[in-house]
């Protein structure tokens, strides 16, 4: 009975393990989309500083970046995350991501929002932390 009792014990405890080894951390691409989506969904709804909600924003955002925004966006006048003063309620479904370089512990993509016939791009640089992948830097790209 003991040895029936220990073999399902140590059934329960492989199991479990490798549950836990089988999770895996969001992609570069999916965490840049997950963003955006939120972002630009919370601009639509005329909510001008979507990252008053910390706790959503560092699901994304690396704390150094999320507490730097404020600064960097005083600095350029505009939104960093859109590269605008202004944005544009079609860009929550018309944003598109480009092909993701990953370099160790770092991940650059292009995102492009449509604006008329220019687009704005954004160049976005992830890190890999301890938490997984998280937006460190973005910048206006020409």
């Amino acid at each position: 009975m003991r040895r029936v009792a220990l073999c399902l014990l140590l059934g329960v405890l492989v199991v479990s393990v490798e549950a836990k080894a089988q999770t895996t951390v969001a992609a570069p691409e999916t965490v840049v989309r997950g963003f955006y989506s939120w972002y630009l969904h919370e601009l639509s709804k005329e909510k001008s500083e979507p990252l008053k909600q910390k706790t959503v924003a560092l699901k994304y955002l690396t704390p150094q970046l999320y507490a730097n925004a404020p600064r960097l966006t005083r600095q350029q006048d505009a939104d960093i995350f859109i590269c605008a003063q202004d944005w544009d309620k079609d860009w929550e479904k018309n944003f598109t991501i480009g092909s993701v370089v990953t370099q160790g512990a770092t991940a650059t993509t292009l995102v492009t929002l449509p604006s008329g016939q220019d687009k704005i791009k954004i160049k976005v640089t992830l890190r890999k932390t301890n938490v997984g992948w998280r937006i460190d830097k973005v910048a206006c790209a020409t």
